[in-house]
């Protein structure tokens, strides 16, 4: 059983009833607005050549948008599909969250939020404050914008009344 615009990879976690319709709705939106954003693949060029010049074959992961419904689906399955819909939506924020904070930032800017992170993480995360929440999930933030190649451009006006409404309503919960 294929399913369009979901990787083969999930085939298995279908056949097992483990992905309801909800949750393939939302890995196929999220594959979709992840490939739209990102200005790389997962797997360049070269690397993807090399792959089929020695085993004859692509792999199934070759885009962001590939990786990333791999990887919710096979970290969060377990969720009902409301708190699966956050995930994606949380994915989505996050990467327009990058485009704002990070586009035409200096590469200064870039080091010392990777510097901050890096630390952050270096201690336990039981003994993080709000600030190194904030510095790790920074660092998370310019490592999706350097590696995926994210770009103002790619956010339409439609994923940027999104944002804003997903915004107010992080607002709203959080008080």
């Amino acid at each position: 059983m294929e399913i369009e615009g979901l990787n083969p990879q999930l085939t298995d976690m279908v056949l097992r009833g483990q992905l309801s319709g909800a949750k393939i709705a939302q890995l196929l939106r999220l594959k979709e607005f992840v490939d739209s954003y990102a200005t790389r693949n997962y797997v360049s060029d070269e690397e993807l050549q090399s792959l089929l010049d020695r085993f004859g074959v692509e792999p199934d992961i070759i885009t962001w948008g590939d990786y990333f419904q791999t990887e919710v689906a096979s970290l969060h399955f377990n969720l009902n599909d409301k708190d699966f819909a956050t995930i994606v939506d949380t994915i989505r924020f996050d990467l327009i969250s990058a485009i704002k904070i990070f586009d035409c930032k200096p590469s200064a800017f870039f080091d010392e939020c990777e510097n901050e992170g890096r630390a952050a993480y270096g201690i336990p995360r039981e003994a993080w404050t709000q600030l190194h929440e904030e510095q790790a999930h920074l660092y998370i933030l310019s490592r999706y914008f350097r590696e995926l190649g994210l770009r103002r451009e790619a956010v339409s006006a439609t994923d940027e009344d999104w944002f804003q409404g997903f915004l107010g309503q992080t607002r709203d919960a959080t008080g």
